[in-house]
This record gives structure tokens, sequence and C-alpha cells, in this order.
């Protein structure tokens, strides 16, 4: 059986002739340095850094990937320029990115996977880790990303229980209030500006143990 390169020697159809190990060298840095810069795995240990979306960060280390063998198909030619750029347009990208800084990695990974590909592969590393360095600070002095909880609570003296609610979260905003025009109960339907990651039964707790009378409360979807 012949070796490898030899086989690779003969399907090369073009003028440029690569080895198939120095391709493969290539695209692994483009997938290790696209990988480190993706996952950023330092977020498992800074309590305010944005949550890994698995989908982004895998969309991410593809196109780095992606960006090493389009510069190694492409090589100096013009023409294949042109072709790549016309097939691309078949192509529809549409990603829901909620963290704006996920969007300027994806432009870093072209930048990084091209360097790869193009056997430049001090530029990819000296890039990749000033862009790292860059985003580890970003991710060490962001604020923790705050959303909105809609709660329904019932209550056995509404008007007993708001004060409390509005100590435990003075931005609250109550969207209805309900009360039985001879009883104390209620119901309220208010909204909580709470970190991101908070558990929900650990809220639901807080507030059943924070409020006088809780009879139910639940959060409701959005």
């Amino acid at each position: 059986m012949p070796p490898l390169d030899t086989v690779m020697q003969d399907l090369d159809a073009g003028p440029h002739k690569f080895n198939a190990l120095m391709l493969l060298l290539r695209f692994t840095l483009a997938l290790v340095l696209g990988g480190i810069l993706a996952y950023r795995p330092w977020r498992k240990v800074l309590p305010n850094a944005p949550a890994l979306v698995s989908q982004t960060a895998q969309t991410q280390v593809l196109v780095a990937v992606a960006g090493a063998l389009v510069t190694t198909v492409i090589g100096d030619s013009m023409s294949r320029a042109f072709s790549l750029v016309g097939l691309g347009g078949f192509i529809r990208f549409r990603s829901g990115i909620k963290d704006p800084r996920d969007a300027a990695v994806m432009f870093v990974m072209i930048g990084v996977g091209m360097g790869c590909g193009l056997g430049a592969a001090s530029i990819a590393l000296c890039a990749a880790a000033f862009f790292g360095c860059v985003l580890l600070v970003l991710d060490a002095t962001s604020e923790g990303r705050m959303e909105v909880v809609r709660l329904s609570l019932g209550l056995e003296d509404l008007s007993a229980a708001i004060p409390p609610l509005r100590e435990m979260h003075p931005t609250a905003r109550f969207l209805s209030l309900e009360q039985a025009s001879e009883s104390r109960e209620g119901t309220a339907v208010v909204e909580l500006t709470v970190p991101a990651r908070t558990d929900g039964l650990a809220l639901l707790e807080a507030v059943r143990k924070r409020l006088p009378g809780v009879q139910s409360a639940s959060i409701d979807p959005d």
C-alpha cells in the first residue's frame, strides 16, 4: 500500500501541493486556538462572566477551522477566492447571539483560522493570546447580567406582604393586585429583577420565608 503522502500528491490536481501532515497540523492548531477562545475555560471561576452557550461556542470553533480551510484552498489564486465568495452567497447563516461580544469573537476566529491556514502560526498564536487576554479582562470586570422574572403570589394579607417584598426587591414592579372585598386575602403579579443565574426554587423559598402568609407562589413562564 503506497504511503499517505504519495496518495495525497496523486490526488492534488492544482499547482499547490501540500503535505498531509502539515495540513492536519494547521487545522488542528486552528481547532485548538478556536476552542480556547470560544469556550474560555476561565468562565468557570469568574462569577459574573457570561454563561456558555454551547451552540455559539461550537459555531465559533467551526468558523476558525473553516477559515484555515478556506485560506488553504484559495492560496494565491484570485479566481478561487471569487468562486468561494460566490458559493458563500448561497449560505444563509442565522444565529440568535445574545452577547454582542460573541459576534466579535466570530471575526477573530476567522482571522485566527486564516493565520493557521496560511502557515503563519506565530501570528495566529499571538492573536489568540492577545485576544484571549482581552476576553479574560472583560469577563473579569463585567457586571452580572440581570433578567426579569414574573411571580404570581397568593397571599393571606395582601397589604402586609407588600412592604417586605419592596424591602427584598426595591425595583419590583407590580403588574396586578387583586383583593377580595370582604377579606385581606389577595393575589399579586410582580416582576422582579434578579441575577441571570438565580435558581427559581431558591427564589420561591426566599419569598415564602420573608413574606407573611404566602399561600401560593409560582414563576410565570415568559
